[in-house]
């Protein structure tokens, strides 16, 4: 008999496949950072150099940033060209003003200055602001006319100065410009005193000479001390008119001993 030869079957092998799973983050996904070129990054960099390159040569040589004039404020006794030439801003860039030194230039070159004040903006725009001191007198030297201020500064004039003294002889001027202040003491105490502005002469060594309306001269002086002087100098008239002496001049500069002559110019 034959032998009936079993076959065993064989079950089929199950093999596991891990089942590969996408992996989905939730969210938003990170960007990657982008690399910037080397070449772009120098190329940018140049670009900026090339403008700010331009920007430093226009803004150096473009003449609107240069002081070619300026605009004057308060200026009466003195013209607003002598106080742009005082400042020293003629021509000079505005990233090179100074505006406290201009100012202090104005007030020291121009004795009828007492105070000065500077103010600039872009491109070039500057106003000057000026305080001059009252006038006093005219001053006449020869054909040449002078306003001089009370704090002695004298200005070339083209005529006389309305309401002022009116001064002949050699103008006293001392170190600086300005007219010595002994002159300027007296002619402002006698118009403390009363004294209306006229016509007055000034000779050296003497210092002020009036004119009473009698006709005679009167010296005066300068410095202060004029209070005392014209009351001796009242008294003295008063004599000369009681008595009916006519003098040529009389000489009060030194209350304690003053003086008159009948015969002499001086």
């Amino acid at each position: 008999m034959a032998r009936a030869k079993s076959r065993r079957r064989r079950k089929p092998r199950q093999e596991g496949y891990e089942q590969s799973v996408p992996l989905v983050l939730r969210g938003r996904a990170m960007p990657r950072p982008r690399v910037q070129p080397r070449g772009s990054m120098g190329a940018m960099l140049l670009i900026v150099v090339l403008l700010v390159g331009a920007g430093a040569l226009w803004l150096t040589f473009d003449p609107r940033f240069y002081v070619l004039q300026v605009e004057v404020e308060g200026a009466h006794g003195v013209s607003p060209e002598e106080v742009f030439a005082a400042s020293g801003l003629e021509r000079l860039h505005i990233l090179w003003v100074n505006e406290e030194e201009a100012a202090a230039r104005v007030a020291e070159q121009i004795p009828s200055v007492t105070s000065a004040s500077v103010a600039c903006r872009l491109p070039a725009d500057c106003v000057i602001r000026v305080e001059e001191s009252p006038m006093l007198a005219t001053w006449q030297v020869g054909e040449s006319l002078f306003w001089v201020d009370q704090a002695g500064g004298v200005v070339p004039a083209t005529e006389p100065l309305v309401g002022g003294w009116q001064v002949t002889g050699p103008l006293p001027v001392e170190e600086g410009g300005r007219v010595d202040e002994e002159v300027i003491e007296a002619l402002v105490e006698l118009e403390r005193l009363g004294v209306p502005p006229q016509p007055v002469m000034y000779r050296e060594g003497r210092g002020l000479v009036l004119t009473d309306e009698e006709g005679w001269r009167v010296i005066v002086g300068e410095g202060s001390g004029m209070a005392e002087r014209m009351a001796v100098y009242a008294q003295v008239k008063e004599y000369l008119l009681t008595n009916g002496i006519h003098p040529r001049f009389v000489d009060v500069r030194f209350p304690r001993a003053p003086y008159y002559s009948v015969t002499n110019e001086w």
